[in-house]
């Protein structure tokens, strides 16, 4: 197993419990339960559940950034600065996902509540959110021509759904929040694992057709 496959293993397990927490636990908390009162009082009355909810996505951050680091370092002509973004996108991020955490479970006010919380979503899902979708787009697109097409095409899916996503938040449109969310994470999914298989693929590939999956030698391979 090649250092890529390991990366992208290790971010498809993580990413499909968060995606599962966000879909059964923390979507009582957030933005999408219009009920601002259970709101607050799920994250009072399970403050553990909403804790462990958070943390799997804190540990999706880290294992977001080890799969494009071992892409990128997989294709040398990846631009690296596509990386940084990431790198950059780890600190509003965490900082949002520790409002959550450690801050709004102990607000009582419903004023501050909504501020704190509308907060920590602009640094998740709009800041951190628009650059971890800058690097994928940049290492799909430097890479396009090496994976079979599907697996292009659900990373492109990804840059889109990603970049929608930072959009609704910043419009404050619950609907758009849920619905590219729905799209997103899935995509996210097929892709990793799509890079993890074509990888495999390309690597039993004798020595000159690995290039890419037509066979042709491209700068884009190692």
């Amino acid at each position: 197993m090649t250092r890529l496959q390991r990366a992208a293993l290790i971010a498809i397990g993580v990413h499909l419990l968060a995606g599962l927490s966000m879909a059964f636990v923390l979507g009582r908390g957030l933005e999408t339960n219009p009920d601002l009162r259970d709101r607050m009082a799920f994250l009072v009355n399970h403050r553990m559940l909403w804790t462990f909810a958070w943390l799997t996505w804190t540990v999706a951050a880290p294992a977001i950034l080890y799969f494009y680091m071992a892409l990128s370092d997989a294709h040398p002509s990846s631009p690296k600065i596509a990386v940084f973004f990431t790198v950059v996108a780890l600190a509003p991020d965490l900082a949002g996902q520790a409002i959550e955490i450690g801050v709004l479970p102990g607000v009582t006010s419903p004023e501050l509540f909504l501020s704190l919380s509308r907060t920590a979503t602009l640094l998740s899902g709009y800041l951190a959110n628009g650059l971890y979708t800058l690097t994928a787009l940049m290492l799909v697109w430097n890479c396009r021509v090496v994976y079979p097409r599907w697996v292009s095409v659900s990373g492109f899916t990804v840059g889109v759904a990603g970049f929608a996503l930072s959009v609704a938040v910043l419009m404050e449109s619950v609907r758009g929040m849920f619905w590219t969310n729905v799209v997103l994470v899935p995509a996210l999914l097929v892709w990793i694992g799509g890079v993890a298989y074509a990888e495999g693929f390309l690597r039993h590939l004798p020595t000159g057709l690995s290039g890419n999956a037509n066979g042709t030698d491209l700068p884009c391979v190692d």
